[in-house]
């Protein structure tokens, strides 16, 4: 064999070689950086998991993920800018109850429709907590539902004016135990932090919040926490009973955290979301920046987070019907 004829054909086998190996196929999506929009101020559970989020994406696309916040008119604005972005998945939404399932709930003339838009799955979540002050009666959940059964007219709790995650929370609560929302004191506060503040002044019987809210007044021992609103008890509680283990299963509250975008977006996008959140979902450093804000791994593709957002909503449509 000529040389010319080797050099020909290990040139051929090198390209070869290379065509065969995965690390050489162009990645189509994503190519670029990626817009990943946060309808809260920066500091939330929220922001601070897509930041964590954004970080492990980064280092899976090799692309840049920046967290962007625009915070303001019940997260509207935000959702809104993402709907109305182009169809390629470079927009997206930081999402949760607040700017879908709830939302038509805290604002009726939305400028869209809630589920008009890509879906593309589900990384992480928090449960709603059940707190009372430290010095609180209750020595358990149960002493607090004998109270709120035995005088409902003078049992005070934590609401965000009528429409929030603490009146969901509570909500949820009086119907599992059948009582009247309508034959409580609901006393309003400006905020999640707020009210778990307020609870923990003694300015209500119970509250309710985020391991991100109550958890360092929960350290200080400022209050006392009742049950978590969780399917399994949650790891920085682990001696808190869940309402399932009391008996109340469907009150359950997830804060949850999806990702979501323009209606429109392809296949190829979706997937790609899927495939990597499942990922970094298993990533112990992702698992431990979650964590460290209080939230926990809670993995579900796109179709799945469609079927539970469209759930949860007509819940929360059923429990301000009455």
């Amino acid at each position: 064999m000529g040389t010319v004829l080797r050099r020909r054909l290990a040139a051929l086998l090198v390209a070869a070689a290379l065509c065969a190996s995965p690390a050489v196929f162009a990645q189509s999506y994503p190519t670029k950086a990626i817009d990943l929009i946060v309808p809260f101020a920066p500091g939330g559970s929220t922001g601070l998991t897509a930041r964590a989020l954004g970080q492990a994406l980064e280092e899976r696309w090799r692309v840049p993920v920046r967290v962007v916040s625009k915070p303001g008119g019940n997260t509207v604005p935000a959702v809104e800018e993402v709907m109305r972005s182009a169809p390629d998945g470079y927009t997206v939404l930081a999402d949760s109850p607040a700017s879908s399932s709830m939302l038509e709930i805290v604002v009726k003339r939305l400028p869209f429709k809630v589920m008009d838009r890509t879906f593309l799955g589900m990384s992480a979540q928090t449960p709603m907590i059940f707190i009372a002050p430290s010095d609180t009666p209750f020595q358990t959940m149960a002493d607090a539902v004998e109270r709120l059964k035995r005088e409902p007219s003078s049992f005070t709790w934590t609401s965000l004016g009528g429409a929030g995650a603490q009146d969901y929370t509570f909500r949820q609560l009086f119907k599992a135990t059948g009582i009247d929302v309508a034959r409580t004191r609901a006393v309003a506060s400006k905020g999640g932090s707020e009210a778990v503040t307020m609870t923990a002044g003694g300015h209500v019987m119970m509250g309710a919040g985020s391991w991100s809210a109550v958890g360092p007044l929960l350290n200080a021992k400022k209050l006392k926490a009742l049950a978590v609103a969780s399917p399994t008890r949650f790891p920085a509680l682990p001696d808190v009973p869940t309402m399932a283990e009391l008996g109340m299963p469907s009150v359950e509250i997830l804060f949850w955290f999806s990702i979501s975008g323009p209606s429109g977006l392809s296949p190829e996008v979706v997937k790609a979301w899927d495939e990597a959140l499942d990922a970094v979902s298993k990533d112990p450093k992702f698992v431990a920046a979650l964590t460290s804000v209080g939230m926990v791994p809670y993995v579900h593709d796109a179709l799945r987070v469609r079927e539970m957002v469209a759930a949860e909503k007509r819940v929360v449509e059923t429990l301000w019907a009455q």
